[in-house]
């Protein structure tokens, strides 16, 4: 009878499949020139993608994101990256620099958006856009700008060309991150015609209600569908 035992570890097809989606969402990344991946890492655990580390810019962060939750499919990403720019920006300066990547110098002749205020970190900007995609698009920008913790988009959306079913999920998307009531990770975003459906569980009535109204607010949104559901409810 053969007693020689194997002395390599058994793996089990869940670590099989965790490893093939960290290699996965790495290779994804890399490719991508709007996020530097040398402080960057990636995990996976039970199908869930977890990314830490520091990246230099909100925008990176962002677009990290979105590249593994477009890589995991149906899976779950949990993005604690954390944004430090190589310089402490003052206030002041991240106001000049989002102005000027805006467009708006010289000062005599400023574009139709702006910064209305950083505070902390936190950019408020306001202005009037021709269609809710330019506002998005100013957003993206001032995202890009070393020093930006946060942008509060104010801008006013005159009527005119619509959204793509595209820029309104990456709205929504962008306004469950940005609330504490809701964790983004737990909810599946479809967009058909400007119309939303959320499917997924959440911890509670709460959340569920809040993100059905944040995705009624963002600009595009036809209508909200609501599936979601409380867990254990």
């Amino acid at each position: 009878m053969d007693t020689h035992r194997s002395s390599e570890p058994e793996v089990s097809p869940a670590e099989v499949s965790d490893h093939a989606l960290v290699g996965a969402v790495r290779e994804a990344l890399a490719e991508s020139e709007q996020v530097d991946t040398r402080d960057l890492l990636v995990d996976a655990a039970n199908g869930v993608v977890y990314l830490t580390g520091v990246v230099r810019t909100l925008y990176e962060k962002h677009t990290a994101g979105r590249i593994a939750r477009a890589t995991a499919g149906s899976g779950r990403v949990e993005n604690d990256l954390t944004v430090v720019s190589e310089l402490q920006w003052a206030d002041d300066e991240v106001f000049q620099a989002i102005d000027q990547a805006l467009g708006n110098y010289p000062e005599y002749d400023p574009a139709r958006i702006g910064v209305r205020l950083v505070e902390g970190g936190v950019v408020y900007l306001a202005g009037r856009a021709s269609s809710a995609l330019e506002a998005w698009r100013a957003a993206d920008i001032a995202e890009q700008v070393p020093g930006v913790t946060a942008v509060v988009n104010e801008i006013e959306v005159a009527p005119g060309k619509a959204l793509d079913d595209a820029a309104i999920k990456n709205l929504v998307d962008d306004a469950l991150s940005e609330d504490p009531r809701v964790d983004p990770f737990e909810i599946e975003i479809r967009v058909k015609d400007g119309h939303v459906q959320l499917d997924g569980e959440v911890a509670d009535e709460e959340a569920r209600r809040a993100a059905g109204e944040l995705a009624g607010d963002a600009t595009g949104v036809k209508r909200v569908i609501n599936r979601l559901t409380v867990r254990g409810g």
